[in-house]
């Protein structure tokens, strides 16, 4: 029996299934409504690294584990304890990403200057449990999330 079309087919499947991508879904976890912060912008994982779904002008809006990265979006507004700081072009980095089979946790930083960078939010998702937390800039604790991975095991 010749094996190999077999063979080759479970390579195909695996490929794809490999190579998709796969959005991570979080609610908070306080279902009284006083959570106004979330997961921005929203994660997910493609080939391995983790990646966000935002309008990239410049850069990668990408990571492998243990990297960084940064993307510039254009006419972004940015809110800091309910305080605009207007709309205008703005650079964005994730720093020190961690991507196990356990654990994805990441530092989001902005900067409009390019030279002073601020933390936006450092957030941290057991990939086991789903439980997750974001920290938002002065926040003190952080908001509690319920997180999945979307059409596919997290």
């Amino acid at each position: 029996m010749d094996l190999k079309p077999l063979v080759f087919c479970l390579l195909i499947c695996v490929t794809v299934a490999t190579s998709a991508q796969s959005r991570i879904v979080c609610e908070p976890q306080d279902k009284d409504g006083k959570t106004v912060a979330y997961i921005w912008p929203e994660p997910y994982l493609s080939k391995g690294n983790l990646c966000f779904d935002i309008k990239v002008d410049d850069g990668k809006a990408c990571v492998a584990n243990g990297g960084n990265t940064s993307w510039l979006t254009k006419a972004v507004i940015v809110d800091i304890d309910g305080e605009s700081q207007g709309r205008d072009d703005t650079w964005f980095r994730v720093i020190h990403a961690t991507i196990t089979s356990e654990r994805i946790a990441y530092k989001m930083e902005w900067t409009r200057d390019g030279k002073t960078w601020g933390v936006m939010q450092n957030v941290s998702i057991d990939r086991l449990s789903g439980q997750a937390v974001s920290w938002w800039l002065t926040a003190h604790g952080g908001d509690s999330y319920q997180c999945h991975a979307e059409g596919r095991k997290f």
